[in-house]
């Protein structure tokens, strides 16, 4: 005999049914709008959702991949981490490296310059390098045309490195850049970089960079600073220290890492709930700000001032002029639109007093204001934001 349900009963079933429909709705809906990564995280508007989980299929995968290739343009270094591979080239054909592994149009360039021509080096990331243009878009080469151009024999030496922090781009000039006796050697200061001198592990600090490297790194003592994790551990030996990262004799001197970040709940199953107990709660993400804020007196800030006057040394050793060219992200310009100053702003008065600065902003503030950040970034500077930092550089030389 069928049991006929009561109406009180049926009305629970259809609240039950509509409830579960909207939350599994909503489920679908978070995980569509949010994004994952090689290694399984879960990011929500550019935010990883806890828990963050460990890159190592990420970097499983690329260092596989990287023993098995022969022609990838990035290679692994026991001193530098990571550098270009000589005489590659990269698959969409717009990354050259000579056969010094120096991005130029020039098949390599002699120990010293020719007599009357200014030579000068350029250390620093990917914003130096000049990711996202060809080669003749980029500032460096930009710079040497104009020089010539002017009458001022010259030739540029792009010594930048994509996910480089400065400590990489001073030990780039002592182990390499020096021995081509540049006249004038210029670290391109992208603020962020700060915080990679704090990092051991690249993908720790970026689970999507696609650098399945480690790298050295300067730690402050009694007498300066002194230099960590080299030989620099391979690719080889990541997933195997990853998954022991705990008892890794350096962890504690990987500033991207927080056990917490990688405990589990079981209601974090669910991204919806994850993400909306993450963001409605105002959960403090310290991985997140670690690497957006820029703190006065900081470890990072008094880190970085130390290996820039360490780069200033090596340079002064050599007799050679040093210089620094700011180069603000998209971010960065975006927030100075807002609050009407650098988040970085006492540390970069500070190298003005210092140290030789060139100044591009103003003519990237005043482009942007024009055009729009479109107007002079393609993800990293496009064409027109590299010939500002060009221009800028070119009339601070030759004043």
């Amino acid at each position: 005999m069928k049991t006929k349900l009561k109406p009180l009963h049926l009305k629970i079933l259809l609240s039950l049914g509509t409830l579960v429909f909207f939350f599994g709705a909503a489920e679908i809906t978070v995980r569509v709008m949010g994004e994952w990564d090689a290694s399984g995280n879960f990011y929500f508007k550019n935010r990883i959702i806890h828990p963050h989980e460990l890159p190592l299929k990420m970097v499983g995968d690329l260092s596989r991949t990287l023993q098995e290739s022969d022609d990838s343009i990035i290679t692994y270094h026991e001193f530098l981490g990571w550098v270009p591979r000589p005489g590659s080239v990269s698959v969409n054909g717009m990354y050259h490296y000579n056969s010094q592994g120096i991005r130029s149009g020039v098949p390599a360039f002699s120990d010293r310059p020719a007599e009357g021509v200014l030579r000068i080096a350029l250390f620093g990331d990917s914003f130096t390098h000049g990711d996202d243009v060809p080669y003749e878009q980029s500032f460096g080469a930009m710079l040497e045309q104009e020089l010539n151009e002017a009458g001022i024999p010259a030739e540029v030496l792009n010594f930048g490195v994509g996910g480089y922090g400065i400590d990489q781009a001073m030990l780039r000039f002592k182990q390499q850049g020096a021995a081509f006796a540049p006249h004038l050697v210029v670290l391109g200061f992208q603020p962020e970089n700060l915080k990679r001198n704090l990092n051991l592990i690249r993908p720790l600090y970026d689970p999507r960079s696609g650098l399945p490297f480690a790298k050295p790194r300067f730690i402050l003592t009694g007498q300066g600073i002194s230099l960590i994790n080299v030989p620099v551990l391979p690719p080889s030996r990541l997933v195997h220290t990853l998954r022991n990262l705990d008892d890794w004799e350096l962890r504690p001197h990987e500033y991207f890492y927080d056990p917490v970040d990688f405990q589990t709940s079981w209601w974090q199953g669910s991204k919806l709930l994850a993400t909306v107990i993450e963001l409605k709660a105002g959960r403090q993400d310290n991985w997140l700000l670690k690497r957006i804020i820029f703190q006065e007196k900081s470890e990072e800030q008094q880190v970085g001032w130390a290996v820039i006057q360490a780069f200033h040394q090596e340079v002064a050793a050599t007799g050679a002029r040093f210089m620094i060219v700011h180069l603000p992200s998209h971010p960065e310009m975006e927030l100075h639109a807002g609050l009407g100053r650098w988040t970085y702003q006492t540390f970069l008065d500070a190298l003005d007093e210092q140290y030789d600065v060139v100044h591009p902003e103003a003519a990237l503030i005043q482009a942007a204001e024009d055009g729009g950040f479109g107007e002079i970034f393609a993800g990293h500077y496009n064409k027109k934001g590299n010939r500002i930092i060009a221009e800028a550089m070119f009339s601070h030389i030759t004043e």
